[in-house]
């Protein structure tokens, strides 16, 4: 029955969100599971933007694959223009942009940030201007 299915759905989405939160189960994960099956999974919960998992999911990806993690902001944010995207992603840019410094470093970072991928109209976003100023001004020590 659809009730059914939406009550599984509710109560995973609790299970997921208590989960991806806890310091323990992220130690685990990052040092147990198939990089290539969770990164496909972090991506796809990025994506849906479920539950306000994606940032802890972005998280997870930056720690176990660096490389998809880059090419995924370039390609789902950085490439679009922002100010006149359906979904808005650019809340979750200042988030991103601090976690990319303080798990990759300030020179990845400026490297995202200077990336061809960055669209000059995002940069003279004024919201993606207060996202970029955020995360370089954030302490490394978090």
């Amino acid at each position: 029955m659809l009730i059914n299915a939406l009550q599984e759905y509710k109560d995973a989405e609790e299970k997921l969100w208590k989960e991806i939160v806890n310091d323990k189960e992220e130690q685990y994960f990052i040092e147990h599971t198939d990089v290539s099956i969770a990164t496909s999974l972090l991506e796809n919960l990025i994506k849906l933007r479920v539950l306000g998992t994606e940032l802890p999911a972005y998280e997870l990806m930056l720690k176990i694959n660096k490389d998809k993690a880059l090419t995924l902001i370039k390609d789902l944010y950085l490439s679009q223009d922002l100010a006149n995207h359906a979904k808005d992603q650019v809340v979750d840019l200042k988030g991103m942009f601090a976690d990319i410094k303080n798990i990759l470093g300030k020179e990845e970072l400026e490297k995202v940030l200077n990336s061809k991928e960055l669209l000059r109209k995002n940069k003279k976003n004024k919201r993606v201007q207060e996202a970029i100023k955020f995360a370089l001004e954030q302490d490394e020590d978090r």
